[in-house]
């Protein structure tokens, strides 16, 4: 299974960040005292988001690359608006890596005005591949018409090259950023490209328009010999719903992974490039069926949502059989779509009270819980009453929701298990509120501080040192990291300290989603993180922490189990799992961090 792209396209996007060698080939110069202390400085402009025309202006101008690098950087992280004259006038810079960070800086910007730029730059020969697929970000991240127009010309005419494959793959991700209806063919364009990489981004590129006319090219895609293809498409098979007016022609929202249970809509085909205006809903549910059967998990696991939005016989019967799938991808799946079949309680509830009970993995019941609040309360009420004296924080959580809405039985319920010495200290008292949870003020740094994190994590990234390691144990198994030291120094910083200090260990994954995250609740204790967001990619096995917006995130930490490139600007990527990936597959909901320790 590949993680974001294939050894070729690691090694090219390696080239892109930081290493220990430029993007002109060069060997980079040392750096001085003085310069140390140019980082430091920028760290500290970039933690206290304090735009410092005249600071940041002038390590633009260093006679270091790495203080001109970094300094455009910060400008991109503190992403005030009087920050583009400083990125416009280093445009040009001799060296790539700058000139690449100006435009990843552009982008974070969101910058409408550098749209034209930006397209020029993109489109040009003379491009190196990649900052031409920094360009291709910054346009899906500026998400305006402007920049969608660009982003389409520059797949129509693009050149099929090995070379040209990074930035026609990012701008295949950069334009599903924008979900209404357009004209497919400069991205069915690509569907029959031989590098299977170029390939999956057009499916999930076709997924996100969430238009029929996207229909017959998805059937195809999702026969392709790889499974990275396969998994996208068949997520594009399930229904569509019926465009609101409100959201006609608006691009897709930041942080969501929209997966939308929703009846199937005839919708009106509204491009001109597709084979066919409509599939009949039936031949998609026929497919959808055969995929639940694929040999790749994760084809299974998105066919299996797709199909759950589907009412006919077949379909609703062969989801309700996968509650009692011993992979919890599929049967927590499952249990998702069982809230839509109203009409089918009878048959529902019986299966979903077996699949809540106490001998299943904590996921499905939990979200075995959900659909019987509404199709039987009754039932629900004892459910989330077992799930109380559950050892899962999560499970707990979810039983004190569910008996709030349940009205007064809930309500009766939740009091005398308040009133049971066996339960009672299970469950927050009446009173208590959210305050408790709020986290504590971080420690505000001096000038010192930020001169020892630059010099301990930055200085010998820039130098080429191995990256720092961790390793987690869990129940599943054991997990390798591999850490961004220069380029989440601040995060790095926290990181280490919560592993060093065990202050990580008994973290619960509280949020495990099939085929797209498993997620820490928060470590006791954890601030508030500052992002800082890098040009790494929120490919799969990621390693950021989950947040509400930039600068509102509070670790526990989130492993990726697919890309997030719909994410891209508004998550920090802090390091990657380079072993045991299949442990993150395995992840339960409940499982804990059980050790954990640094491997330098």
């Amino acid at each position: 299974m590949t993680i974001y792209s294939s050894t070729r396209w690691l090694a090219l996007l390696a080239a892109a960040a930081l290493c220990s060698t430029s993007l002109n080939g060069a060997t980079r110069p040392p750096l001085a005292s003085g310069d140390v202390e140019a980082i430091a400085q920028l760290v500290r402009l970039e933690d206290t988001r304090q735009f410092d025309e005249a600071l940041l202006g002038r390590f633009a101008q260093s006679a270091h690359p790495e203080v001109r690098r970094r300094a455009v950087l910060a400008v991109g992280r503190i992403a005030d608006p009087r920050g583009r004259a400083i990125l416009v006038a280093r445009r040009s810079d001799a060296d790539a890596e700058v000139a690449a960070t100006v435009v990843f800086a552009t982008g974070q910007l969101k910058d409408e005005e550098s749209v034209s730029w930006l397209s020029t730059l993109l489109s040009a020969p003379s491009t190196a591949p990649a900052i031409a697929r920094e360009a291709a970000q910054a346009l899906g991240k500026i998400r305006s018409a402007a920049a969608r127009a660009a982003l389409v010309q520059y797949l129509a005419q693009a050149p099929s090259t090995k070379t040209a494959a990074p930035a026609i793959g990012e701008a295949l991700l950069a334009s599903g950023r924008f979900t209404t209806p357009a004209d497919l063919a400069p991205i069915v364009r690509w569907t029959r490209s031989p590098d299977v990489e170029v390939r999956w981004r057009a499916a999930w590129a076709l997924f996100r328009l969430r238009d029929p006319a996207a229909y017959p090219h998805l059937l195809r895609l999702s026969e392709d010999p790889s499974g990275e293809v396969r998994f996208w498409a068949v997520r594009g098979l399930a229904p569509i719903p019926p465009p609101q007016a409100s959201q006609v022609g608006a691009p897709a929202q930041p942080g969501r992974d929209a997966r939308a249970e929703q009846p199937l809509t005839a919708a009106p085909a509204t491009t001109a490039s597709a084979t066919a205006a409509s599939v009949a809903p039936g031949r998609l549910a026929a497919r959808l069926r055969d995929a639940v059967r694929d040999a790749d998990r994760r084809v299974r696991t998105e066919a299996l949502r797709a199909l759950g939005q589907y009412d006919d016989d077949a379909s609703f019967e062969l989801v309700l059989a996968a509650l009692e799938s011993p992979d919890t991808w599929l049967s927590v799946s499952a249990a998702e779509a069982m809230g839509r079949f109203k009409s089918r309680a009878a048959a529902v509830v019986p299966r979903l009270t077996v699949a809540a009970g106490p001998s299943k993995p904590t996921a499905l019941r939990i979200t075995a819980l959900g659909p019987l609040v509404t199709l039987a309360p009754d039932v629900a009420l004892d459910v989330a009453t077992a799930l109380v004296r559950d050892r899962s924080a999560v499970a707990r959580g979810a039983a004190l929701q569910a008996l709030q809405r349940l009205g007064e039985p809930g309500r009766a319920r939740l009091d005398a298990l308040r009133a049971d010495p066996a339960t009672r200290d299970l469950l927050p008292q009446t009173g208590q509120g959210p305050a408790a949870a709020q986290p504590p003020a971080a420690t505000p740094l001096t000038e010192a501080d930020y001169r020892r994190i630059v010099e301990r994590w930055v200085v010998p990234d820039y130098n080429g040192a191995a990256r720092p390691r961790a390793v987690w144990e869990t129940p599943r198994g054991t997990i390798e990291l591999e850490l961004y030291p220069g380029d989440a120094p601040l995060a790095m910083e926290y990181f280490v300290r919560a592993v060093e200090s065990g202050a990580i260990v008994g973290t619960e994954f509280g949020r495990v989603v099939p085929n797209f995250v498993a997620q820490q609740r928060t470590i006791r204790d954890a601030p508030r993180l500052r992002d800082e967001v890098n040009r790494h990619g929120l490919t799969r096995a990621n390693l950021s922490w989950a947040t509400a917006g930039l600068d509102t995130g509070r670790p526990g930490f989130t492993l990726g189990s697919t890309p997030q490139p719909h994410n891209e600007g508004n998550f920090t990527a802090l390091g990657r799992v380079v072993d045991g990936m299949d442990v993150v597959d395995r992840l339960e909901l409940g499982d804990a961090i059980t050790a954990a320790r640094m491997r330098r």
